[in-house]
């Protein structure tokens, strides 16, 4: 049996969304992409059949590249994309199942990025050999670096040295933003087990909390997990190149649980006191985020 997938992109801000998404009927599936997506920009189509042996195909994101990709980050949304037949049969089907098989990824440019993304991706599980590509070209004008601005190319703030009431410096003061972030990351990792512990009957309203602050999108609303959220809120945190952006985008993912109340809450108070100490005592500044509970 013959089926299809498609590529189709979007386009937000400094992100590119690309979203393979497959099904058994053709017309079915271009009608959806242009129902829900009608922005999209939709690539070329590609007919497949799963190997004998196999339930589903893997998209590989991680296989060895001929061409540089140097400046580009590719940021799948789940740690293996696997589209498997049984949710591909049912789209389209006499069940009336609404939603394709789909896996997304987001796509980033860097200042030092090469003009031209042409990166390979390999299926697996297919009975013929297949190699899709995400194509993007860069889109961003960054302004030249100029050592009078409040940051670098090298992520450092330059402003004149502070001392807070609790006798660290400040935010004020010279500051490593990639540090900060990477610390940010570290703590994440640390309280990344008790998390995902957190009930998930409650993970539809977290969805709905952080898409209201716009850490999410629409999408994550429909297949949300704490794993989902976390990976899109280290991808946006990548591309923030000051401490007030840093601090808002923290500031509002710990909001987010605290509006969902009960152990989410308690969860937020705990990385909120985590961030700040870890801040503290690595990098020797109050790092300014607050938060109601």
């Amino acid at each position: 049996m013959n089926y299809v997938i498609i590529r189709h992109y979007e386009y937000r801000g400094v992100e590119n969304l690309v979203k393979f998404t497959a099904a058994k009927d053709l017309n079915a599936l271009v009608e959806f992409i242009h129902q829900n997506y009608s922005q999209a920009e939709i690539g070329q189509t590609v007919y497949f059949k799963f190997q004998s042996s196999s339930d589903c195909i893997e998209l590989k994101l991680d296989t060895l590249q001929m061409k540089s990709f140097t400046g580009w980050t590719i940021q799948p949304h789940y740690e293996t994309c696997k589209l498997h037949r049984f949710d591909i049969d049912k789209f389209g089907g006499a069940n009336n199942y609404s939603i394709p098989s789909s896996c997304l990824v987001s796509v980033y440019e860097s200042p030092d990025a090469v003009p031209t993304l042409h990166y390979s991706v390999p299926l697996e599980g297919v009975a013929d050999p297949i190699t899709l590509y995400i194509h993007a070209s860069r889109r961003t004008i960054y302004p030249p670096t100029n050592p009078t601005t409040s940051f670098s190319s090298s992520n450092v703030v330059h402003d004149p040295t502070s001392v807070s009431s609790t006798g660290g410096a400040s935010p004020s003061a010279t500051v490593d933003v990639k540090r900060v972030k990477k610390v940010i990351n570290d703590v994440l990792i640390s309280r990344y087990a008790a998390l995902n512990s957190l009930p998930m009957a409650a993970v539809p309203d977290l969805a709905n909390q952080l898409y209201t602050f716009h850490l999410i999108r629409r999408e994550f609303r429909e297949y949300s997990s704490m794993e989902a959220f976390i990976s899109e809120f280290k991808a946006s945190l990548n591309f923030m190149r000051n401490l007030p952006q840093v601090q808002e985008h923290c500031q509002k993912f710990l909001s987010s649980f605290v509006a969902v109340r009960g152990s989410y809450a308690a969860a937020a108070m705990v990385l909120h006191e985590d961030w700040i100490e870890a801040i503290r005592n690595e990098l020797g500044f109050d790092f300014n985020i607050n938060i109601d509970a």
